[in-house]
């Protein structure tokens, strides 16, 4: 968690202050929001964090004044504003990769109208997507972004092996196709690609490195078929993700898995002359309009991968949709 005594410090006496509003000429909602985010994906501290918020809400809600919190009891605490005695008329927790970060207030006499409440939620996925992206470096790297900026951007943001986005990441881009999914009606789909067998194989069988060559060349493969706009992720050692942005249909999001698998199914080379045929099996958990959160959607996908191994086939969809009718991929050999 975000126990960080030094940043609060920082923090404090941060104001917001008076910017236009959501109604005045020329402002535009979404530019100030992607704008935001790019900010707070840029942020190294809490105190840049903050920063950021105070930007975006002096802009999204200039009346209005905001708490920002951490939830950990000895972490910081911010009142973006002057001494404020509004009670809050809405709290929403931050939360990211299932963990609860903090909470985002916003103080007033009067409740907000509906579009200020979901400009704001959209603005709270941003800020927990930043603060988690702070912890996780952290915590996988040991070294703050001042102390080694290199070390951490690498652990938060890309697999060392692969060079495809990292869990972190991964999370972070689905998060946000589910709140562009919000303002638009194309679905959103996520995969979990599992190659448990064939990696244990190789590994018991040819040694790290070879199972290391045979995931840089399965990512290498996998990543000329998917859209410049999706994203292929590593999750763990034997899983990859994919995420399926702005589809036409939740269909095809099982046309897709059905092209991954069959470019599977052509032989690996790790030595010189010995073709290697895997094993695969691929979820699919489609969100077409259901509020739903990455880990949510990704939990979805997970089980339905654990039931395509168990049935011996090559895809399956959550709640039985877009099953393939694929046969058990091969063993590794």
């Amino acid at each position: 968690m975000l126990t960080h005594p030094a940043a609060a410090d920082d923090l404090a006496g941060i104001a917001l202050v008076d910017g236009p509003g959501p109604d005045s000429p020329g402002h535009d909602r979404d530019e100030t929001l992607s704008t935001a985010a790019l900010e707070l994906a840029r942020s190294a501290s809490e105190a840049e964090v903050a920063a950021a918020v105070r930007v975006a809400a002096a802009a999204l809600l200039p009346e209005r004044s905001l708490r920002l919190s951490s939830a950990a009891p000895a972490g910081w605490h911010l009142l973006l504003d002057e001494e404020s005695q509004d009670e809050a008329v809405l709290r929403l927790p931050l939360r990211a990769g299932g963990t609860l970060l903090g909470e985002l207030s916003v103080l007033g006499a009067a409740p907000l109208a509906a579009v200020r409440t979901s400009t704001v939620a959209e603005l709270a996925a941003h800020i927990a997507l930043a603060l988690a992206r702070l912890e996780y470096g952290r915590l996988l790297s040991g070294v703050s972004p001042s102390e080694d900026p290199d070390a951490f951007a690498a652990t938060s943001f890309r697999d060392a092996l692969t060079n495809l986005p990292s869990r972190m990441l991964f999370h972070d881009r689905v998060e946000h196709a589910l709140h562009r999914r919000s303002r638009h009606v194309h679905p959103v789909a996520v995969m979990v690609i599992d190659l448990a067998g064939s990696v244990t194989a190789v590994k018991e069988g040819m040694g790290t490195g070879a199972r290391d060559r045979l995931l840089v060349q399965v990512a290498k493969r996998l990543q000329r078929l998917v859209r410049s706009a999706d994203t292929l992720a590593r999750l763990e050692d034997d899983r990859l993700g994919a995420l399926l942005d702005d589809l036409d249909s939740a269909a095809d999001a099982g046309l897709v898995a059905e092209r991954l698998l069959g470019a599977l199914d052509e032989p690996f080379v790790l030595s010189p002359g010995v073709p290697l045929s895997i094993q695969a099996h691929v979820g699919i958990a489609v969100n077409s309009g259901a509020v739903e959160s990455a880990v949510e959607l990704l939990e979805k996908a997970a089980g339905a991968v654990e039931t395509a191994r168990r049935r011996g086939v090559g895809c399956e969809a959550a709640h039985g949709r877009l099953r393939s009718a694929s046969s058990p991929r091969r063993a590794a050999r």
